[in-house]
């Protein structure tokens, strides 16, 4: 018995929906290949736990894959920010930033600078102000310290009624005034303040200005809070009942009332945020910015000893974090 002869108009039909499958399957494979990401450099300022911290968590965040050395390795082998086509390069520290300014070719495309403190990356700015990544603003930066208006709300909370506010500056960090009063204004805060000179006695300053302060501002200045110093106004504060705002964790285990501070982890998680923008926007950088997220740390015992009563940790932070939103 004869087979049937194939049917035209159903062959047809038939190689018509083989290609509609096709044509779907190579669309949707082009629709979720993943674009080639951008390849950093890290270079960390050594390796040292925080460090690493910042790494890890930035790696976790953006998924992205990179290549990392220390500023030491770089010091020893410079050749090879020439010979590896990095995308850009991520220094985490203000030696590594240093380490990584002062080798990077010129035709660099871009350098973003985290875990650095604000003035630590202004000087080196300056420092490198010939370098052409410098010149035409091809580097950025996440800061580690806290931005002014976050540290006064901070002092508005732990006391509302405070009138005058204290500070004290090295001649470093008393470029920072205007920045501080032009922030000061939003609080009705009156700023008293000293500027010290290192090879003086700052204690003699210190004491009569804790003694016109409501409430005590320290800042991360290694010139005026070195170990002496800040035991000393530890003392004197709690001798005139003054509060102190710590500028780190272990100031505030030390004795100070409260203080704000982002973990290695959360400017990592930061970083991370940037990198996975970067690689989205084709190398545009971010303005330089503070820290996104942070934490208060609090001492009740200090202000049990002050006399004073504060609101919980985590009802400070969450204030702080609705005043910003």
């Amino acid at each position: 018995m004869a087979s049937a002869p194939p049917n035209p108009i159903r062959t047809i039909s038939i190689l018509r929906r083989l290609s509609y499958a096709l044509l779907f399957a190579l669309t949707l494979l082009i629709t979720v290949a993943p674009e080639a990401s951008a390849r950093p450099l890290v270079i960390l300022s050594d390796s040292t736990t925080s460090y690493q911290k910042v790494l890890n968590t930035l790696y976790e965040v953006s998924g992205i894959a990179v290549d990392n050395i220390t500023a030491d390795t770089l010091d020893a082998s410079p050749n090879r920010l020439q010979k590896e086509p990095y995308d850009y390069y991520i220094s985490v520290g203000s030696r590594a930033t240093d380490t990584l300014l002062k080798h990077l070719p010129k035709d660099a495309p871009a350098v973003l600078a985290t875990f650095i403190p604000r003035r630590s990356y202004q000087s080196l700015l300056r420092a490198y102000a010939d370098h052409p990544v410098v010149r035409h603003k091809r580097i950025s930066a996440i800061y580690l310290d806290q931005p002014y208006d976050r540290q006064l709300r901070l002092a508005r909370l732990i006391s509302p009624r405070a009138d005058v506010i204290g500070a004290a500056f090295s001649d470093l960090s008393a470029r920072d005034l205007p920045l501080l009063e032009e922030t000061l204004n939003e609080t009705g805060l009156t700023l008293e303040y000293r500027v010290l000179d290192e090879d003086k006695n700052p204690i003699k300053k210190l004491q009569p200005l804790l003694e016109k302060s409501d409430i005590f501002l320290t800042l991360p200045d290694k010139a005026v809070f070195n170990r002496t110093t800040a035991k000393w106004i530890l003392y004197i504060s709690f001798r005139l009942r003054v509060p102190l705002l710590g500028f780190s964790r272990k100031y505030v285990e030390a004795g100070a009332v409260a203080g704000i501070y982002s973990s290695a982890e959360q400017i990592g998680r930061q970083t991370g945020e940037v990198m996975t923008r970067l690689n989205l926007q084709k190398l545009v950088l971010p303005s330089a910015q503070y820290p996104m997220y942070f934490s208060v740390a609090t001492n009740p015992s200090a202000a049990k000893r002050l006399r004073i009563r504060i609101p919980a940790k985590a009802v400070l932070e969450q204030s702080l974090k609705e005043a910003e939103q």
